[in-house]
């Protein structure tokens, strides 16, 4: 995985609660995670199917940061947390 970092905008419709959050959990590109470990955390962090988890991490591969989940803020703090807390690189930005 690279290191570079673009800008991702706009929401993944089938990603998020539904209930208006008006942030985005955004999953960084790093170069010492494998793919299905970091699959497995986006699975564990957001009960992500593996398809889903799939998706967004490719996308973090290939275009330097996904957009994880939209949320609320308190969520969105706490599942940039869990994320951060398994070695991954993570941010939330208010959408």
């Amino acid at each position: 995985m690279s290191t570079k970092h673009e800008t991702v905008t706009g929401t993944r419709e089938s990603v998020g609660d539904g209930l208006g959050g008006g942030f985005q959990v955004i999953l960084h590109n790093d170069n010492h995670n494998v793919f299905a470990y970091v699959v497995f955390c986006l699975m564990k962090t957001f009960d992500h199917n593996k398809s889903m988890a799939e998706k967004i991490a490719t996308e973090a591969h290939t275009k330097g940061k996904a957009i994880a989940q939209v949320e609320d803020e308190e969520g969105a703090m706490r599942h940039c947390l869990a994320l951060r807390l398994n070695g991954l690189g993570a941010d939330v930005e208010h959408i």
